[in-house]
């Protein structure tokens, strides 16, 4: 039996920090749902927290906020910011 992308979602703890990872097959489609595919491939999308074009090479993560999925390079720093930004909002 095939499960959809959203069961196939690995859960990861980092601290207070809980993410999603997403396999790299289902990646394709998680952007299409997200309305990302065509950004991201053509070279459209920006990180939101240092602006640089994100592409399917530097994609660090995806994030939503405020009701709108956002992007985020794969910078170390960026990533972090928006692992806490997640984490407060929570709060």
């Amino acid at each position: 039996m095939k499960c959809s992308f959203v069961e196939r979602l690995r859960v990861r703890r980092v601290g207070e920090i809980t993410y999603y990872a997403v396999d790299e097959r289902d990646l394709a489609d998680v952007l299409k749902r997200l309305g990302l595919y065509h950004d991201v491939v053509e070279g459209r999308g920006r990180c939101y927290f240092c602006g640089v074009p994100v592409g399917l090479g530097n994609l660090g993560g995806v994030f939503r906020y405020e009701g709108k999925a956002y992007l985020v390079c794969n910078s170390v720093k960026c990533l972090y910011e928006a692992a806490w930004m997640i984490a407060r909002k929570r709060q």
